[in-house]
């Protein structure tokens, strides 16, 4: 899935906490965090660090996949010295 907003992050990580049939609760022990803080990052995702949105991705078997957004090579350009 393709994210474009903050509420896409909610979204993805809702689900697949679902589908792990995993509540809030459930999650973070798993992460050593409070139940408040799950639902904040589901309700309030502008608000997650990188490292903890590594932390959820990897405890929900989520990819993160970072690259460039079109497949344009890059130019590089020969300067004279």
């Amino acid at each position: 899935m393709k994210i474009n907003t903050p509420q896409d992050i909610a979204s993805v990580l809702r689900d697949a906490r679902k589908s792990k049939k995993w509540t809030q609760t459930e999650l973070a022990d798993r992460l050593g965090v409070y139940q408040k803080d799950i639902s904040k990052y589901e309700l309030q995702p502008d608000r997650i660090s990188a490292d903890m949105l590594l932390r959820l991705c990897a405890m929900l078997d989520l990819k993160v996949d970072i690259g460039p957004m079109y497949d344009i090579p890059l130019q590089c350009q020969e300067v004279d010295f």
